[in-house]
């Protein structure tokens, strides 16, 4: 899970003495669940709407608790574990003080649950909801008379939530243990590409140097003793050896690709999902067969920076990526799904115009659109010569 908020110390689910720094509740994917959820909150009023008429008087009252629980609940949602146990303790105290007048308020007692079972560990937990039922059951033991109702929901309703929210802690630990194995691999690749670089230029320019080292000296000899025409053989054939070394340079550091296109599709398609975007990439195999290192690069970098965007700005959940290739050129189009509600608000900014410059650098044209929804194509030429090697 990657978010702003989502810095991860990456340990075992079972690891308690070293317990993992959970995203918020209120990022990336879970977002949408952890706001939806709140629908199920509702069945708060039905005790309410079964036993009318009430005077208007509990109604203002219990929808006033109701609202003071929604807005605690969304504010422990975007909050780091350290800050919750207030949050939790002033929502647990709202619902039993209003399950005097409603046992509807023990459906909402589930959500503090969910919320414990996602950000402790399982004992922890268990201990935590334990204690919170034991509080039910004294009260309802001691001051409720004829609301069984409030008891045994609250109690299923906790358990049944809690299990979820045990569920989300293990699988999101399992998402941030797979980030972390790619993120190793992607170090490790790095460190493989470094070494082959640094064996590459030792092969292309070891013997070279050694030559030019040998004719250098011979050529002193010459001259040393007088052997003019020699010694002027011997420097021509030195600065074209220097000529070849300074060719196989600069073609062995042109083959040294800065930036892995699909590294960067992978990486970003990761990202979005992770933020609750649903992404769709369409391309061929091979694709980069048909372009140069520099290509290669400008067009990952213009792709993370569609990705930045749609994550800062995007109203939509859906993103579609495709790759289109002719006899002429490469088609890319990136589509955002979010709807632009008011294009007079819209100015391209640094990122946009930066797109274009990349763009530029590399002789393709751009094409940017947000009527109705956001749409960036780049349309780059392709040599003819590598098409046949790159379908293959």
């Amino acid at each position: 899970m990657q978010s702003n908020n989502s810095v991860v110390s990456h340990t075992s689910p079972e690891n308690e003495h070293t317990a993992p720094v959970m995203p918020l509740l209120a990022s990336g994917r879970k977002k949408r669940w952890s706001y939806g959820s709140l629908f199920f909150s509702l069945f708060f009023f039905v005790p309410l709407i079964v036993s009318r008429p009430l005077p208007i008087e509990t109604w203002l009252l219990q929808s006033a608790g109701y609202l003071c629980f929604v807005t605690l609940y969304i504010k422990a949602i975007n909050q780091p574990a350290k800050a919750l146990p207030s949050y939790l303790l002033l929502m647990f105290l709202l619902s039993v003080a209003f399950s005097f007048q409603n046992p509807g308020s023990a459906t909402i007692i589930g959500f503090i649950a969910f919320i414990i079972g996602y950000y402790n560990p399982i004992k922890t937990g268990l201990t935590s909801v334990g204690a919170m039922m034991l509080i039910l059951v004294s009260l309802h033991l001691a001051m409720f008379d004829n609301t069984s109702f409030l008891l045994s929901a609250s109690l299923i309703n906790s358990i049944v939530l809690f299990g979820f929210g045990v569920m989300e802690r293990r699988e999101t630990l399992h998402s941030l243990k797979e980030s972390k194995q790619a993120e190793a691999l992607r170090v490790l690749s790095a460190i493989a590409e470094r070494e082959r670089i640094g064996r590459d230029l030792h092969d292309v320019a070891g013997h070279a140097l050694s030559s030019i080292s040998l004719k250098a000296q011979l050529a002193d000899k010459l001259i040393t003793k007088n052997k003019i025409d020699e010694a002027h053989r011997e420097i021509k054939a030195l600065a074209q050896l220097s000529q070849f070394l300074l060719g196989d340079i600069r073609q062995a550091v042109s083959n040294i690709k800065q930036l892995s296109l699909s590294d960067e599709i992978a990486k970003d398609k990761a990202l979005l999902e992770d933020n609750g975007f649903s992404v769709s990439v369409t391309m061929m195999k091979n694709i980069e067969k048909l372009l140069t290192a520099k290509q290669e690069g400008q067009l990952a970098l213009i792709l993370k920076e569609l990705t930045t965007n749609t994550l800062r700005y995007s109203k939509g959940h859906a993103v579609s990526l495709t790759f289109e290739l002719n006899e002429q050129s490469l088609k890319i189009a990136y589509k955002d799904h979010g709807i632009v509600e008011n294009l007079t608000l819209i100015k391209e900014g640094n990122g946009l115009t930066g797109i274009r410059e990349r763009a530029a650098l590399i002789n393709a044209d751009v094409s940017i659109t947000f009527t109705p929804t956001p749409l960036i194509k780049v349309r780059l030429p392709v040599n003819n010569a590598h098409l046949n090697e790159a379908v293959k």
